[in-house]
């Protein structure tokens, strides 16, 4: 296969998973603001939280004087200058299906150009309303887990599938180990029963969790999201996954010498995240989670090396 050629599936994969999580993130937080009372401006910092896990709070922070509401969801959602918009990474997948549109089944592009194509339509000046906001998220989740569905359901299981696979799955370990890692930096802000629950809400783990675990603590919930090889939001399944399909990719060698690097780190990542956090201190557990992420965030460039891809762009 032609690195351009795998470039294009693998970011697919990332983008794909990126936009879905991202709209899950801002849904979620403001379904919390509409929980909240009027007098209590809690949400105002967990937007901060938010901004750093969807997008650049520095960038944020340079164009704009003020952490007005409608301002924040826009930066999010539309912004040109946000590569990490939703507005942006459906152009991206839209940009790298057209790219492969020969070697993808044709629903899944029918599905992202159909709504790249309704977006064009929209007035980026229309006024914002939380019930416009949500139908909007809604739509781009839809989407999403049906583009997912396509993937899984049409897709023949050869190297197209698995760079697309690939791109989902370090997407996903990344992003859980970023959500926890801000939430515990920013645990003197919120609660830690906030965070707790925050984590487990932002990751769209709260029912898979609660289903198999009767008490919420920080304790359980960080094993839960690091090293659960069964919660498929946790990093330990995301690494499993990513270490299977690449087995694949390499018919089950693990000698090649240009993999080694890619191998070598897959093994660092799986001794991390099997830790256990109730042995851990507070400032130990965001060390913890801080190398995690780390980890996850440098797999992505060494993953990038082995098969020429383009240089990742990361959220963090």
């Amino acid at each position: 296969m032609l690195s351009r050629v795998a470039d294009s599936l693998y970011w697919i994969g990332r983008y794909s998973e990126r936009t879905e999580t991202n709209a899950h993130i801002i849904d979620t937080q403001i379904e919390r603001m509409l929980e909240q009372s009027r007098n209590d401006c809690g949400y105002e910092k967990e937007w901060h939280t938010v901004l750093d896990i969807c997008g650049y709070i520095e960038v944020y922070s340079a164009r704009y004087e003020s952490y007005y509401l409608q301002q924040m969801v826009y930066y999010l959602l539309f912004d040109e200058y946000n590569y990490n918009s939703i507005d942006s990474l459906i152009k991206s997948i839209r940009n790298n299906a057209r790219n492969t549109r020969d070697l993808i089944p044709n629903e899944l592009w029918e599905e992202w150009n159909e709504l790249y194509l309704s977006m064009q339509v929209k007035t980026v000046d229309e006024e914002f309303t939380v019930l416009k906001t949500t139908e909007f998220l809604t739509k781009i989740r839809k989407t999403s887990l049906t583009a997912t569905g396509i993937i899984d359901s049409l897709m023949t299981r050869d190297e197209c599938f698995q760079f697309v696979k690939i791109g989902k799955w370090i997407e996903r370990s990344e992003k859980t180990a970023l959500i926890v890692l801000r939430l515990l930096e920013n645990e003197d802000v919120l609660t830690r029963e906030i965070a707790v629950t925050s984590g487990l809400q932002l990751t769209n783990s709260f029912e898979e969790y609660t289903r198999r675990f009767r008490i919420r603590t920080s304790d359980n919930v960080l094993n839960f999201l690091m090293g659960d090889t069964k919660c498929s939001r946790s990093v330990a399944y995301g690494i499993r996954k990513i270490k299977r399909t690449v087995l694949d990719i390499e018919e089950d060698s693990v000698s090649s010498p240009y993999a080694q690097e890619m191998f070598e780190a897959l093994e660092q990542l799986e001794l991390i995240v099997q830790k256990d956090a109730s042995l851990m201190s507070v400032e130990q557990r965001k060390e913890w989670v801080k190398e995690i992420h780390t980890q996850c965030s440098n797999f992505g460039p060494v993953f990038a090396r082995t098969y020429y891809l383009n240089a990742p762009i990361l959220v963090d």
